[in-house]
C-alpha cells in the first residue's frame, strides 16, 4: 500500500478571529474552505506564470525568505526584504544575478504576484530537507521553463 493522501482527510486547524469571520461569512463548511483554497491556489499559480523570473533570481528569493514570515499586508514589500538581503548578505553575488534589476522587477509586482512568490518559497522550505533538490524544486514551484 502506498502512502497517498486520501481524497478527503480531517484536519484540525486554529483560525484567527478576523479570518474566522471571513470563513463564517462564506459558509464555514469544508465545502467553502476547499472551494476558497482551490481558488486561492489557482490565483497563485496564475500569478507565478505571469511573473517571469530566471532560475537564479528565484533561488535568491527562496534563499532570502528562509525563516521569514510574510503576511498578506507585508508581501507587497517583498522587494525591500530582497534588497536588504542583496545589500547586507551578498545574495546577488552568491546567485550571480543583477540585484538592482531584480529589486526593480519586484517593485512592479502586484500584491497577488508578490504573495505567489512568497507562497512558492514557503512551499520549498516545507519540503522535507532530505527530499529537497533546490534547483529542481524551485524551477517547478516558480514555473521556470528555461
Amino acid at each position: 500500500m502506498t502512502n497517498k493522501i486520501p481524497f478527503t482527510q480531517p484536519l484540525a486547524v486554529h483560525v484567527r478571529k478576523g479570518i474566522l469571520d471571513d470563513v463564517i461569512s462564506r459558509g464555514a463548511s469544508s465545502v467553502s474552505l476547499n472551494r476558497d483554497l482551490e481558488r486561492l491556489y489557482a490565483l497563485y499559480a496564475r500569478a507565478i506564470r505571469e511573473t517571469p523570473l530566471d532560475l537564479n533570481e528565484a533561488l535568491l528569493i527562496v534563499d532570502a525568505l528562509n525563516g521569514t514570515i510574510m503576511e498578506a499586508n507585508t508581501a507587497p514589500f517583498l522587494f525591500a526584504k530582497i534588497e536588504d538581503e542583496i545589500n547586507f548578505n551578498g545574495l546577488a553575488e552568491k546567485w550571480e544575478i543583477n540585484g538592482p534589476a531584480l529589486v526593480e522587477t519586484l517593485k512592479g509586482l502586484t500584491q497577488l504576484q508578490a504573495l505567489a512568490l512568497v507562497d512558492a518559497a514557503e512551499r520549498f522550505w516545507n519540503i522535507p530537507e532530505d527530499k529537497r533538490d533546490i534547483r529542481k524544486d524551485v524551477k517547478v514551484l516558480f514555473n521556470i521553463r528555461k
